[in-house]
């Protein structure tokens, strides 16, 4: 699809997302992976990109980054045959944390590049390309359209295009985004993320992790289906926080995601008590950690003591947020600068626990 094309610079920003966890890690009926998350408001991802004759890439706060930000932005420039893109990135989520920030910062600078061009690619279309959703959808479902995100899966060995073992997306090469199968908006609750000092699993160590934990036996699957089918969307679409919250922490009790947990030191389960005990609801943790969520009408007095909380031990980060509805925002350049300040405005929220 084209759109019109832009002759200076522009930004994009991305929501990071939650991943409530994978649903089936069996792959007994013919299909693997599929899961849930959420998109957020914060922290979110910011691009910057414009017209070039050659690939450019920089990403200040992670310099071990651009290799794969380059060779995304190559496969992009490649793909559509486009003379090339300098590429910045000026926030980004922190990295191996549980937020996806990988996904929103490749796919995001592949839609802005496509952008400049006069080209509207879907975010599964750019996903493909730059090696992202070869296990999980809602990175992209939460780029592409926000809110509250269900995928399908991938086909489990039943030929060309299928998985063929169980890894997550960055060793799941060739393997297409999974399809979206349901989408819905999520009500105006706070998100608090309490994010304790460490890094959840990836590379070398992802693949080895999922290869040991599965196949997750088929009774966990089947278990943590009938929580999201007829518990956790019913009490979304009827705006049911504390129904919403003990159904996402029973399906985080089965299959995948409490082989994720058990892979946690003891400080996870304790901020998780300490969230729950404190008036969290829904608490648990996204994709392998260490960040953690909890829901609430109004979770401003546990920020306060969850960042009291996480000093006394060793230090964090802590944001409070709701879910983003919208996906990802392309912001011309005129206007980069306001999106800017509106940017920076919203993430006065968040706040770093230093050590005592």
């Amino acid at each position: 699809m084209s759109t019109k094309q832009v002759t200076g610079p522009i930004t994009i920003q991305t929501p990071a997302r939650l991943h409530f966890g994978l649903l089936d890690l069996n792959g007994g009926l013919g299909r693997i992976d599929g899961g849930i998350g959420l998109a957020l408001e914060e922290p979110r991802t910011v691009v910057s990109a414009s017209q070039g004759q050659a690939v450019e890439v920089a990403c200040p706060m992670d310099r071990d980054f651009e290799d794969r930000l380059c060779a995304a932005a190559r496969a992009v420039c490649e793909s559509y045959a486009l003379p090339g893109a300098s590429v910045r990135v000026l926030a980004r989520a922190k990295p191996h944390s549980g937020l996806g920030s990988a996904s929103q910062t490749l796919v995001g600078a592949g839609i802005a590049i496509c952008a400049l061009y006069g080209r509207k690619a879907p975010a599964s279309e750019i996903a493909a390309l730059v090696g992202r959703g070869g296990t999980s959808g809602i990175g992209v479902g939460a780029i592409e359209t926000g809110g509250f995100v269900l995928d399908g899966g991938h086909r489990f060995r039943r030929g060309r295009g299928s998985k063929v073992g169980y890894s997550p997306s960055s060793a799941s090469v060739g393997v297409s985004p999974p399809p979206v199968l349901a989408r819905y908006s999520f009500p105006d609750w706070d998100v608090l993320i309490v994010i304790p000092r460490g890094e959840g699993a990836s590379g070398e160590r992802e693949r080895d992790l999922f290869e040991e934990a599965c196949p997750i036996e088929a009774r966990d699957v089947e278990k943590m289906s009938r929580i999201l089918l007829l518990q956790m969307l019913p009490a979304l679409l009827e705006a049911d926080l504390l129904a919403f919250g003990a159904a996402l922490e029973a399906y985080q009790s089965y299959g995948f995601k409490r082989f994720e947990f058990n892979t946690q030191g003891p400080l996870i389960p304790e901020c998780v008590e300490f969230l729950r005990v404190n008036g969290g609801v829904g608490v648990g943790m996204s994709s392998w950690g260490p960040s953690l969520h909890a829901f609430g009408r109004d979770l401003s007095g546990l920020r306060l003591k969850a960042r009291e909380w996480l000093s006394a031990r060793g230090g964090g980060e802590v944001v409070l947020t709701r879910a983003n509805n919208e996906g990802y925002r392309l912001i011309p350049a005129g206007e980069a600068k306001a999106g800017a300040a509106a940017s920076g405005s919203s993430r006065r929220e968040t706040e770093i626990a230093c050590p005592k």
